[in-house]
């Protein structure tokens, strides 16, 4: 999938890599990157991006690998109307409130929902945000592999936050 206006371009993999429900685990107890995202683990996720092709894109690529997606085209809105999640896709460089403004915001209201930044423009770069707040982050154009990849990370990073709360 590309959008020539966004510039986002969702490329599925082999089947193996979309994590189907009955796929076998991989040989010697290694673990898959998308383990944690097959139909019999869904997750609720929610994706805050100004771009309507984005959005479309990435609920679709997501519902088809059996999760549950809410899109929102501002952080105002997904405020206005907070849904629960079990991770957020956020664009870095919304208009008005942006991506790390967002996750500031939740933070101080003491949400700890992971996130995953996206950014099509590089600014700030996906490194630089990662550096800067341990939240995962991907460049534009990126595969579906990358975004679980990303998913994963965030939601095992902020199971491992809560272990070390209790």
């Amino acid at each position: 999938m590309h959008s020539a206006a966004s510039g986002v371009q969702l490329r599925r993999t082999n089947g193996a890599a979309l994590g189907a429900p009955r796929e076998l685990p991989p040989p010697h107890g290694g673990r898959h990157p998308c383990d944690g995202m097959t139909d019999l683990d869904p997750l609720k996720l929610v994706v805050v991006d100004d771009d309507a092709d984005v959005r479309r894109a990435l609920r679709r690529l997501l519902r088809s690998m059996g999760h549950d997606v809410r899109v929102f085209a501002s952080a105002e809105d997904y405020e206005a109307c907070p849904a629960a999640a079990d991770c957020l896709i956020v664009d870095l460089r919304l208009p008005g409130l942006n991506g790390l403004e967002l996750q500031e915001r939740l933070r101080l209201r003491g949400s700890s929902i992971p996130i995953v930044f996206i950014t099509g423009d590089g600014l700030p770069s996906p490194g630089d945000v990662m550096a800067r707040t341990g939240t995962p982050s991907l460049d534009k154009p990126f595969d579906d592999s990358e975004l679980i990849a990303a998913i994963t990370r965030a939601t095992a990073t902020e199971h491992d936050h809560s272990r070390e709360r209790h």
